[in-house]
């Protein structure tokens, strides 16, 4: 009887690691794309929440931009991989869901203040028909109160074109780990009985 116990309980944690390796998901990914009127572009990627409802993370690189032109400072190739807050900073005017952040060179110092900072960039977009992202550019809706959606430094230098689009899922590691301990107790089930069978 404690034998039929603790091969049900092997069981039972067997099929709970593997139900469970199978819902958890790493949070989404996009390949960002922009290219701004001085010829600037920015690539990188973004990882936004589950319910893409705002950004968490940005690794990129603004390219090709002129020192002292459109407001930029540095040496023409910047790495961008901060935010500056995980609240959303765009305010719509039109009804859609719409969020708004800065994608930055250097990490804040506040939540306002980055010093450190070069060049800013100004990303927005709407996530209505998510997963699917579309650049939310209504000139109506306003980015932290004054600045231009989708631009460069303030809006001196506004995005041309852009794209975004979704990368292919990567496994999240604790996920892994699930499934593996899920297949470990099953293959130990497994070997117990042929073990009994002999």
């Amino acid at each position: 009887m404690l034998k039929s116990l603790r091969n049900l309980a092997v069981v039972a944690l067997a099929v709970i690691g593997l139900a469970a390796a199978s819902s958890a998901k790493a949070d989404p990914t996009e390949i960002l794309n922009m290219t701004f009127e001085s010829g600037a572009t920015f690539s990188g990627i973004v990882t936004f929440a589950p319910d893409y409802s705002s950004i968490e993370a940005v690794t990129g690189t603004l390219t090709d931009y002129q020192y002292g032109t459109y407001g930029y400072t540095g040496t023409g190739s910047d790495s961008i991989n901060w935010i500056i807050n995980e609240l959303n900073l765009a305010t719509p005017a039109t009804p859609g869901d719409i969020y708004g952040n800065f994608l930055l060179d250097a990490q804040p110092n506040s939540f306002w203040s980055c010093t450190s900072c070069f060049n800013i960039i100004d990303f927005t977009y709407d996530y209505t028909n998510a997963p699917v992202l579309v650049f939310d550019n209504n000139p109506d809706d306003l980015f932290s109160g004054e600045y231009v959606p989708n631009a460069v430094n303030g809006g001196i230098d506004p995005m041309v074109s852009g794209s975004l689009s979704s990368t292919s899922p990567v496994p999240d590691p604790s996920s892994l780990w699930l499934l593996g301990s899920g297949l470990a107790g099953l293959a130990g089930l497994v070997r117990r009985k042929i073990g009994q069978c002999v």
